[in-house]
């Protein structure tokens, strides 16, 4: 089985964001990921890391005005400049909690599908050789349109023409098995077509966006597919439990985790 990392902006809702990093420790994780830190104490959870000897192995710099809706700026000219505010902020903070990844969420357009595209590539490009000093890897991620309207990249193709586009080593695919689900596509075939692209995993049922088990997507047969590929990086469960999140994980032996 690959390794894995406990999401902390879904497991355990109930617990204020700080506890988790230790419930998840406690629950047998070596690993965690979240969504953003920009509206976190980063010092405190660069201690919670610390006492409870986890990796937090990913997070998304801030992705503008979320509450006004929007889901990244880096695929929209007009915010070029806060586009690259978020990405040195965030690299500052990768820095400072010892992160290599970073998944650049690109957001809604509000210029035609050729501009949105040329801006990323070309913020992209920006962005790459700044991170590769700070040896940190960009990645792009699918995200469906039914969770997330009118979103940029919607498939693990437009993620990896945008990856190959910008053509840098460190601007990679974030593979996610429940955007692909939810768009009809097959994850065991994309993610072989695309594995040389591919630098991080996330997993949830469909539907529902719940744990392995809860729906109909073949995700055990998934995750052996990543040991027959040989596939190095880890897979962030990204799902919302069905119930208390400890019966949530019972599918993933603790010796596993």
């Amino acid at each position: 089985m690959p390794k894995f990392a406990a999401n902390l902006s879904m497991l355990w809702p109930e617990l204020d964001v700080y506890d988790r990093f230790r419930t998840a420790a406690e629950a047998g994780f070596s690993r965690v990921e979240i969504l953003f830190v920009h509206s976190l104490d980063t010092a405190r959870i660069k201690r919670e890391l610390r006492e409870h000897n986890l990796e937090l192995v990913l997070f998304d710099p801030a992705p503008g005005d979320w509450d006004a809706g929007e889901r990244g700026t880096a695929c929209n000219p007009e915010r070029r400049d806060d586009f690259r505010r978020s990405v040195q902020d965030a690299l500052r903070t990768a820095q400072e909690l010892g992160v290599r990844r970073l998944n650049l969420l690109t957001g809604i357009p509000t210029v035609s599908a050729e501009q949105a595209q040329a801006t990323l590539v070309q913020n992209l490009a920006w962005a790459a050789p700044l991170a590769d000093s700070e040896g940190v890897l960009l990645l792009i991620e699918n995200i469906n349109p039914t969770d997330m309207p009118g979103y940029f990249v919607t498939s693990i193709e437009k993620a990896g023409e945008i990856v190959r586009a910008v053509d840098r080593p460190n601007v990679r695919l974030q593979l996610d098995q429940y955007h692909v689900g939810m768009v009809g596509g097959d994850a065991r075939d994309l993610l072989r077509q695309y594995l040389s692209l591919v630098e991080h995993v996330q997993i949830a049922d469909v539907p529902g966006r719940h744990e392995p088990g809860t729906g109909r997507q073949p995700i055990a047969a998934f995750l052996s597919d990543l040991d027959a590929l040989q596939y190095q990086g880890v897979v962030g469960l990204e799902y919302r439990p069905s119930g208390a999140t400890d019966a949530a994980l019972a599918w993933l032996p603790r010796d596993r985790r």
